[in-house]
């Protein structure tokens, strides 16, 4: 669904985790992902870059993603 944005598998996956668990952190996502933290940075950094997930200011050291009715319209 997400690759008309050019995006990956991973990348994809990590948003959908992202919007059914709210929020997360790089090692808990990792772990839900079955991936090592640096791809799992990697992924947030590239959804960050397509306006799909960001840092949580309420909750310092979590990502959360962005509502997928506002970021894919």
């Amino acid at each position: 669904m997400l690759g008309v944005l050019g995006l990956e598998d991973t990348q994809e996956a990590a948003y959908r985790v992202l919007v059914a668990v709210g929020a997360a952190d790089v090692p808990d996502l990792a772990r839900r992902l079955a991936l090592g933290e640096q791809d799992t940075e990697r992924a947030l950094r590239r959804l960050e870059q397509h306006g799909l997930a960001a840092q949580s200011s309420a909750r310092p050291g979590r990502w959360v993603a962005a509502p997928p009715g506002v970021a894919l319209g």
